[in-house]
């Protein structure tokens, strides 16, 4: 099979796959992490040439730039306190665990232990976001754990990197070790200020979407390679350069523009995310036969102690850490932050990056964390959704008031700025959009005050049935239009758009 047809194999793999996952109500990383194993076991298939060289480059940059865009830096900053403590304290902890066990047990030398250790140090943030989402977890322990697998990244990725060097030469003293630590870090904190700034003020002045898009496409790139060139970290940087952009984006980008930018990112991770699961699960078969007196029973009993060490590690911290410096964190959240340690695509990517060349038990290393990432996917991905249930920690009342109470606010704005302006259009051109305002404002006043009928639906509720079934009938005679061919394809099109907007917008009213 060629390259090229491989490759839309795959895309059309991960495609079929997330649907199952959508289907069938379970997040979409766990089917494609267990559809990539399946694949890799068919007989015949074979496993795409994977360069370690530029595996990091093509995959990293990109998955980095889009969660960080989608991050609040002022939720991050308020909530530095926890964040850091994972992101950092808990990585080195993990690292420093796995690997001693790594060691101990299977027999790696150290340096390529700790390589396996930066690899499962950090966890995933699209992975997080897409279980979270399904999950509708809101509030501090979501903000905690979007926050952790965005920083922790770079705590990570930089040990990884230094372990990289040590493999085969002089690892250091602890305090050089550190000490290159933090420089590599504020360094690359530096560059990706310095490239967000440019590009924040580049997407000010160009307004066409296409040319935004593309400048969003280029911005991890530019942050990542200069700091990878001039080692140091370039995580860092693009994880700035994206909380920077994404911080801004409101000042500095056209609505339209920003929708169809942010769906681009969206879609991206999605599918650079899947097709990492499904190249390494179609390579398992051949690192297995490439490890050395491979025993599946032996392997299975090793990927099994790591995630042990993985998982239990992040437990004990949770039950230790937060009791001791007194935090916030309700018991229930730190359940819930303990048990959503997901490993994924930056994950992979920094094992499928691992050099092929001079590092021991490379294959075997390789396994694990595949394995490691496999079960912390799997395990609380089909069960965070009970967990989450019984301890309440799904969107709250609280919560749903907080944001009509916000939608309130800018609606009376909109209609305050409509009465200064009343003398400036015709009178029913006025009353059209104080009325549509009007029927808005009513209806977030209704979910403020949780409005309900014997039945305890909300009005908000009720009348989003009804739209939804007034739009639906709206498809099927545009569908009639269609099949009469009365009226012309650009006209059908827009209406189709101006259907699909206000499908969009009744679902974002529904789960506001």
């Amino acid at each position: 099979m060629a390259e090229v047809e491989l490759f839309v194999f795959l895309l059309f793999a991960v495609v079929v796959l997330a649907g199952l996952g959508l289907r069938s109500g379970v997040p979409y990383p766990v089917v494609l992490v267990l559809g990539g194993l399946v694949i890799g076991l068919v007989p015949g298939l074979p496993s795409p040439a994977v360069d370690p060289d530029i595996i990091l480059f093509v995959f990293l940059p990109p998955l980095l730039y889009a969660a960080a865009i989608s991050n609040s830096a002022s939720e991050l900053k308020a909530n530095a306190k926890p964040i850091g403590l994972l992101a950092v304290g808990l990585v080195l902890v993990t690292i420093g665990a796995v690997a001693a066990v790594a060691n101990a047990v299977m027999g790696v030398p150290w340096a390529a232990a700790f390589v396996l250790g930066a690899v499962l140090g950090p966890t995933d943030p699209v992975s997080a976001k897409a279980v979270l989402d399904r999950l509708g977890v809101t509030g501090r322990s979501k903000t905690i754990l979007q926050g952790e697998a965005l920083v922790n990244d770079a705590t990570g990725l930089t040990a990884y990197r230094l372990a990289l060097g040590a493999v085969g030469a002089s690892a250091g003293s602890v305090f050089e070790i550190g000490f290159e630590f933090v420089g590599v870090a504020v360094a690359g904190i530096a560059i990706g200020l310095a490239v967000g700034w440019v590009f924040a003020h580049l997407r000010r002045i160009v307004t066409d979407p296409s040319l935004d898009v593309a400048l969003s496409v280029l911005t991890p790139f530019v942050a990542y390679v200069p700091a990878e060139e001039l080692h140091v970290s370039g995580v860092l940087a693009t994880v700035t350069a994206g909380l920077y952009i994404g911080s801004r984006s409101l000042d500095i980008i056209e609505p339209s523009t920003r929708l169809r930018t942010l769906a681009f990112w969206e879609s991206t991770a999605f599918l650079l995310d899947g097709l990492l699961f499904v190249i390494i699960g179609l390579q398992v078969p051949t690192i297995i036969e490439r490890i050395e007196d491979a025993n599946e029973v032996t392997l299975g009993l090793y990927a099994l102690l790591i995630t042990a060490v993985v998982m239990g590690t992040r437990a004990l911290w949770m039950l230790v850490v937060p009791t001791i410096l007194h935090s916030e964190t309700t018991v229930g959240e730190r359940i819930v932050i303990a048990w959503s340690g997901m490993r994924g695509g930056v994950s992979l990517a920094a094992a499928l990056a691992i050099t092929v060349e001079g590092f021991p038990k490379r294959d075997l290393v390789i396994f694990v964390a595949y394995a490691v990432i496999l079960l912390t996917l799997v395990l609380p991905g089909l069960t965070l959704s009970v967990l989450v249930k019984r301890l309440g920690l799904q969107e709250s009342e609280e919560h749903r008031r907080a944001s009509a109470e916000a939608r309130v606010r800018i609606t009376q704005a909109a209609l305050e700025r409509l009465d200064e302006l009343e003398g400036d259009a015709p009178e029913h051109v006025v009353q059209r959009l104080r009325d549509r305002y009007g029927s808005r404002l009513e209806r977030l006043e209704a979910r403020m005050e949780g409005d309900t009928d014997e039945g305890g639906q909300t009005d908000v509720a009720q009348a989003g049935k009804l739209m939804a079934e007034m739009i639906e009938a709206e498809r099927e005679v545009l569908r009639a239009m269609r099949d009469e061919r009365a009226f012309s394809d650009d006209i059908l099109r827009e209406v189709e758009h101006e259907l699909d907007l206000d499908d969009s917008r009744l679902r974002a009213r529904i789960h506001m």
